[in-house]
């Protein structure tokens, strides 16, 4: 074993012992962390607290599914029921309790604007694909298909034609051109 492995096996071990050291309150807060990140990623977020990713994720899984975790998390983590429900229960309410429940949640009024209208246009379109939908589409991407390849065909068609009026024109150059003769 090499200088180098071994010191690679000693890092290895230190970070699990470093792993097993991590109390569970830090586990939360770490798992809250994460939900609440806004626009950072995952990386910067495991970097700020000296963890791997895949502790953040496992973690995660662990302690990811507590009541108060899940109203920690963003707005985009949510499930199309969990929007729903947010949608339902903030029109249900007036004024101020609205505002409060936002900010009980972790939400902002665009958020229940937004899915509000999906949900809206989602019923308006009946819900899902009718089957001459589907048929269209999968006639549509065929078409899409072809043409593609035609393109392409076509493209190497002109490369080819570029090719030999290069070669044309460097030929006339050595020999002159036989237009002369």
């Amino acid at each position: 074993m090499s200088h180098r492995e071994i010191e690679e096996s000693g890092a290895r071990e230190k970070d699990k012992q470093v792993s097993q050291q991590r109390t569970e309150e830090f586990r939360r807060v770490a798992v809250e962390k994460f939900y609440s990140r806004g626009a950072r990623t995952v990386e910067e977020v495991a970097r700020v607290l000296g963890v791997s990713r895949w502790s953040l994720y496992q973690w995660a899984k662990r302690y990811g599914n507590d009541d108060e975790m899940k109203r920690n998390r963003r707005p985009g983590d949510r499930s199309v029921q969990e929007k729903l429900k947010a949608v339902i229960e903030f029109e249900g309410l007036e004024g101020e309790k609205q505002g409060e429940y936002l900010r009980r949640e972790g939400l902002h009024s665009d958020h229940i604007a937004g899915w509000k209208k999906r949900m809206e246009a989602g019923l308006e379109s009946g819900g899902g694909d009718s089957a001459a939908t589907r048929t269209e589409r999968v006639q549509d991407k065929r078409k899409i298909k072809a043409l593609e390849k035609e393109l392409h065909r076509k493209d190497r068609a002109l490369a080819e034609t570029t090719a030999l009026l290069v070669l044309k024109k460097k030929a006339d150059l050595i020999w002159g051109s036989g237009e002369n003769e």
